[in-house]
């Protein structure tokens, strides 16, 4: 499956290595000209979901911070991964990575005691069997500077968008009307500089994120829209490896998910991968062990999916993060970060929903790929597909040509994304529109000329009707529109 993915993409301008005329880069992929809609109509649906759905903020910061930020937050200390070289062929392993291939677990381990493991369990370089040298924390932080000469501050590529959200939280707090809870959604780059990335947009160096911050009052963490997950039925593990095939609301009434909100939002966010085209089926819900969860996080939770190609894949992290964070940046930076509410003065807490997007764009092309005798192609939903449709005229000649054109032209004034396609016979345009997964073709014939009408074939069932010109932006740009 991964190798006719990535022929796909290659081919067809979804996604590929960036600096490919220099040998590339490990970590580092461009989404080309169809990747990049799709891209962009994923992070569109996510923002429907959640800032028209969950009254969100979205706001949009710089990537690149000073140094102060990342000491508020523990980055400049404690972002870092323990790693170690080949002393044969000099080849960098992030010793977490080695762990999990070897069948072991190192959740929480000092650097003493991982090494104990490696020699005991005699795990040696994968590539070449050298003997892996000194183990040391490596900080996966860009380090860079702002400004000239005296005058340059030290300063550091984000590792994540939720820093810069926080450090906003007074100027949030009063657009919000100062009442909690509040949500602020930042979509955007971040970057990390990770020891050896080899899964393709699984683990990159600078990747895309969706992070959503929940302010809330510490004695109100309600969820008063939990009726509308509650009936979602997940696999779950809990953080002592115990599994369950539960509903939402059976996980929180028996315990195994305690705080509701989170709950809530694990369902929420299988909610949204649903209708992006990830497959249900692959979804999992995991509790975080308690020497895996981060130090400032009283529960975490991720949805992930179990990939064909790349094993388990995280998509999504849910924490509650308490009030770490504003109390971290209130410490530093000097400024009372607290709220006053009916005479009660607190430092909010905070919910983080945690999206990738590049790791669910991935997984949605593996859950949209479908190869069948004489076809491969995507089944993407209409509002992730890269173009709604694709104008073919019939032949390029007798006047069919200028009308396609015509028609496309018109469609486009709409606001619709649509292709136009003239080269080769119509079943190989059919096939290029079905490869990259656009829902809808559009064929204009020698009775277009006659009556104003056109036949729609549909990608998945290859359905034909016939509708005129007046009906066909209507027929499909309507969401409850079907053949």
């Amino acid at each position: 499956m991964l190798d006719t993915i990535l022929d796909i993409s290659k081919r067809r301008g979804i996604i590929y290595p960036s600096f490919e005329l220099y040998g590339g880069v490990a970590g580092f992929y461009d989404y080309g000209p169809v990747g990049s809609r799709i891209k962009k109509n994923i992070e569109d649906a996510l923002r429907r979901h959640y800032v028209i759905g969950e009254d969100c903020l979205e706001v949009e910061c710089p990537t690149l911070s000073p140094e102060d930020v990342w000491v508020a937050s523990g980055h400049v200390t404690s972002f870092t991964d323990v790693m170690a070289e080949c002393e044969k062929c000099g080849e960098p392993y992030k010793i977490e990575q080695l762990f999990i291939d070897a069948g072991e677990q190192a959740y929480g381990a000092k650097i003493s005691d991982l090494k104990d493991i490696v020699e005991e369990k005699g795990i040696v370089c994968p590539k070449c069997k050298g003997s892996l040298g000194k183990l040391y924390d490596y900080n996966m932080m860009f380090q860079t500077f702002i400004g000239p000469g005296k005058y340059k501050t030290t300063a550091y590529l984000r590792p994540e968008t939720a820093q810069t959200t926080y450090i906003a939280f007074r100027r949030l707090w009063e657009v919000a009307r100062k009442k909690l809870p509040f949500g602020v959604l930042q979509i955007g780059h971040s970057f990390r500089n990770e020891i050896s990335p080899r899964q393709g947009l699984v683990r990159l160096r600078e990747f895309n994120q969706a992070e959503i911050q929940f302010f809330m009052d510490p004695e109100d963490k309600t969820a008063p829209k939990f009726s509308e997950v509650e009936r979602i039925k997940i696999q779950i593990t809990d953080k002592k490896d115990r599994e369950h095939d539960l509903t939402l609301k059976e996980a929180h009434k028996k315990g195994v998910i305690k705080d509701k909100v989170i709950a809530y939002h694990s369902g929420r966010a299988v909610q949204f991968f649903k209708k992006i085209g990830l497959n249900p089926g692959k979804l999992r819900l995991r509790q975080h062990h308690d020497d895996e969860r981060s130090f400032y996080s009283s529960d975490t939770w991720d949805v992930e999916f179990e990939s064909e190609s790349y094993g388990t894949i995280e998509l999504v992290g849910i924490a509650d993060r308490t009030d770490y964070d504003l109390s971290a940046h209130s410490k530093i930076s000097g400024e009372d970060l607290s709220v006053n509410i009916e005479g009660r003065k607190f430092i909010p807490h905070v919910i983080e929903v945690a999206y990738g997007i590049d790791r669910p764009f991935y997984c949605m092309l593996e859950s949209c790929l479908k190869v069948e005798d004489k076809r491969t192609y995507f089944t993407f939903p209409r509002q992730v597909a890269p173009y709604i449709c694709s104008v073919f005229p019939l032949v390029s000649k007798d006047g069919l040509l200028d009308k396609a054109r015509e028609i496309q032209l018109k469609l486009k004034s709409q606001g619709l994304f649509v292709l136009f396609d003239s080269s080769g016979s119509i079943g190989r345009r059919y096939a290029r529109a079905d490869e990259i997964g656009v829902p809808y073709c559009v064929t204009i014939d020698y009775d277009s000329l006659k009556d104003e009408t056109v036949t729609i074939r549909e990608r998945d069932s290859k359905n034909q009707v016939r509708v005129s010109f007046d009906e066909l932006s209507l027929k499909l740009s309507s969401p409850f529109s079907s053949l």
